[in-house]
């Protein structure tokens, strides 16, 4: 997968959506509408249908032509984008207004996407020329730049977009994920490092994140360490390897018995995985651990393994006992009714 590419697929979402709720709010539905409406249904046909009516009924046309532009990138015709861009800027008054800027990121996109660099490059640079604080513009200018082999002019723009919008930390993902797919994957942790260095209130969550792409599976030398270690299990059970998210979770459980988040994590693994009675051992050595917080949620999923291994009359005397401490669980009083007739 090319990162870059799915990057500024998102930005063209993002401005699409929020083209369209604002458009919600309007009380009468024009053509422009229902064709933005059709976009966002990936019904092009009729996007361009709608467009064309608001043409014949005099409707807005710069609006109907960002909007054909936009049906027109959906379908791969980059040439026509940009003429439907262009045309759509030539329309301006003179001073530059939010649309202009919109319209220009997308133009920049239709010709990234027809592999016509240079021309996108200008695009964002005249987009900052008037907005120097548009770190949008400095991100994709960025990939611009890497694309065309200008590292260095890509890692000034990196920096510059990642000192504007620094509470981002999903910016600074985006950022080495692009660095790594083009081959500069020690420059993306670099970045990560500096980051980390210079932001002392990073959430357990995105250091937890960081942590992974700066390749720390198992020494993280601050933050939460079980936090990280559920968040690198869960990536991997994501991708379907769910063997090496068990040994993450081993090798943390090795040095850190009381755990329960990462036993009962585990466990819900291991049910993947259909070993339930490893799953079960595994939610009960977490029910036996000092830390009690997630008592409830073990002893359910304790009840849940029993089920899957066909020990019915177990689970059912299990969640007899468990409605008992926890009789506001309505899901467990149904399964408790269930599993009675079996």
């Amino acid at each position: 997968m090319r990162f870059d590419k799915r990057h500024i697929n998102c930005i063209l979402c993002l401005l699409t959506a929020m083209f369209i709720l604002t458009a919600c709010g309007e009380e009468e539905v024009s053509y422009t509408d229902t064709g933005m409406a059709a976009i966002e249904a990936l019904d092009y046909t009729e996007a361009m249908e709608a467009f064309n009516a608001g043409l014949e009924a005099g409707e807005d046309e710069r609006l109907i032509l960002r909007g054909q532009g936009m049906v027109y990138l959906a379908q791969l015709k980059y040439d026509e984008a940009v003429d439907a861009f262009i045309r759509a800027l030539n329309l301006s008054n003179g001073v530059p207004e939010d649309l202009d800027y919109d319209i220009n990121y997308y133009l920049a996109a239709a010709y990234y996407k027809s592999g016509r660099l240079e021309e996108a490059r200008a695009v964002y640079d005249s987009i900052l020329t008037l907005r120097s604080d548009e770190y949008n513009a400095y991100y994709l200018r960025g990939i611009v730049s890497l694309e065309s082999g200008d590292y260095e002019s890509a890692i000034e723009d990196f920096r510059k977009a990642i000192g504007i919008n620094s509470g981002d930390c999903d910016m600074i993902i985006d950022v080495y994920q692009v660095l790594a797919a083009q081959g500069y994957k020690e420059a993306g942790r670099d970045i990560i490092s500096e980051y980390i260095a210079s932001n002392s209130n990073i959430s357990d969550y995105d250091y937890g994140r960081f942590e992974y792409y700066l390749g720390n599976y198992e020494n993280a030398d601050k933050g939460d360490s079980a936090q990280i270690t559920l968040f690198l299990g869960r990536t991997y059970e994501a991708l379907g390897d769910y063997n090496y998210a068990i040994s993450l979770y081993n090798t943390y459980l090795d040095k850190n018995h009381n755990a329960p988040n990462i036993y009962n994590q585990m466990g819900l693994c291991q049910m993947k995985m259909e070993r339930y009675a490893e799953a079960l051992s595994s939610f009960q050595a977490g029910m036996n651990t000092e830390d009690k917080s997630i008592m409830q949620t073990l002893k359910f999923n304790e009840v849940v393994a029993y089920e899957y291994m066909d020990e019915f009359r177990t689970a059912a005397n299990l969640m007899k006992d468990y409605i008992a401490l926890y009789p506001d669980d309505t899901a467990a009083l149904r399964e408790y009714e269930f599993l009675k007739t079996r």
